[in-house]
């Protein structure tokens, strides 16, 4: 651009009536629903702003700087604040483009064609630059709102499940989660393990549950331990389908949203012996009693596991404690344990034969059945299915 074309230019935008295109702006977009409750006056001041800011990037020939794009990105925050949607933004924008244009039209005229021409050009680049910093400013509060919302809704969550909601912030916090107050709901917890994915086991439940909460391994808060993480929430009674992870309920009664804490605190119980035995349904408190007593005398499960396999190690033992555990889980009969070991009924019996010898334990003999399955239970739950650390076993 020539020094004269500058000239022209600086002292043709010098002479618009910025304040009355504002104006006209903010009458016009005043007539859209989404900004009848904003003041008027104070629009036009927010447009005179930014079409001053935008007049010295075209006054210059030149792109927008970092500086004056985050004053348009400010812009269209503050509307996100204002809750006008990004639609009715992008129209009232187009109306004040058109405005501001018209004025630039009119004030036009008595210069030559080829200014006039590059001031337009140049008019609607800058309108693009304008629009693209107030759309990314919009929509980057939109989502800073929408997380913050999450982050307030799994707070009170958090807190109702925990029983440390007080009584006078019940009525807000269901009406965040989008509850019904008059409705009855079962907790759930659901753990999940260090580097495991919190987020399919979310996706899991998610068709069944009327509020969640997720919280990945090594970033749980409120009541779990930080080494672990959860996802825990509400169900309507009956609700819960049959999901395949491991998912503790409170007791078989739902319970009013005052009291949700006492179903919690049962679910979580149930759910960290489901996730410990690697049980791959729903279970509810008080389900499974031995397989609590299991967790809660692990010296006597260390006892037993001796007792049962102290005398052998390595892939020795490995294949005793499936065998046995087929064996039992089969309910004893040889046949069925051997077809889901893969080996021949004789070679299943033989194993038991020479754990017998071992041990003095006999599989067929009730008492020492109760013996095995203690300590098999106790392996399961300390180093996983069948001697894997890490894993998640079958049996129930």
């Amino acid at each position: 651009m020539d020094r004269d074309h500058r000239a022209a230019r600086a002292e043709l935008l010098a002479g618009l009536r910025l304040d009355r295109v504002a104006a006209a702006a903010a009458a016009t977009a005043g007539e859209l629903p989404a900004y009848r409750g904003l003041d008027e006056e104070e629009t036009v001041g927010e447009l005179l702003a930014v079409m001053g800011t935008a007049l010295a990037a075209l006054a210059e020939g030149r792109a927008p700087s970092d500086r004056e794009r985050a004053e348009f990105t400010d812009f269209g925050a503050r509307r996100a604040d204002q809750g006008v949607p990004l639609e009715p933004l992008l129209e009232a924008f187009r109306l004040t483009s058109r405005h501001a244009f018209d004025a630039l039209y009119a004030a036009a005229g008595p210069y030559e064609s080829a200014v006039a021409l590059a001031l337009t050009r140049d008019f609607w680049l800058c309108c693009d630059h304008v629009s693209a910093a107030v759309v990314d400013g919009h929509r980057r509060r939109g989502t800073e709102r929408l997380r913050d919302g999450e982050e307030r809704r799994a707070l009170l969550l958090g807190r109702l499940l925990s029983g440390e909601l007080p009584p006078d912030g019940l009525p807000t916090a269901v009406r965040l989660l989008g509850l019904d107050p008059g409705k009855e709901y079962l907790a759930f917890h659901a753990a999940v393990a260090p580097g495991h994915d919190a987020a399919a086991v979310e996706a899991t439940l998610r068709e069944h549950v009327a509020a969640r909460l997720v919280e990945p391994a090594g970033h749980a808060a409120g009541p779990v331990e930080p080494a672990a993480g959860r996802v825990a929430g509400l169900v309507e009674s009956g609700r819960i389908g049959s999901p395949t992870v491991p998912v503790g309920l409170g007791l078989g009664r739902a319970l009013p949203l005052s009291r949700a804490h006492e179903s919690y605190r049962q679910a979580r119980r149930a759910g960290e012996l489901a996730a410990a035995f690697g049980l791959r349904r729903p279970v509810t408190d008080g389900e499974l009693p031995l397989h609590a007593a299991v967790l809660a005398l692990p010296s006597t499960g260390e006892e037993l596991v001796d007792r049962c396999f102290g005398h052998t190690s390595g892939n020795r033992r490995a294949t005793l404690v499936r065998s046995l555990d087929a064996y039992l889980t089969a309910e004893a009969n040889a046949e069925a344990a051997a077809t889901a070991l893969y080996v021949h009924p004789n070679t299943l019996r033989y194993r038991l034969r020479a754990f017998t010898r071992a041990t003095g334990l006999d599989p067929g003999r009730a008492e020492d059945t109760m013996l095995i399955w203690w300590a098999l239970r106790h392996l399961e739950a300390s180093t996983g299915p069948r001697g894997t650390p890490g894993g998640g076993g079958t049996t129930g």
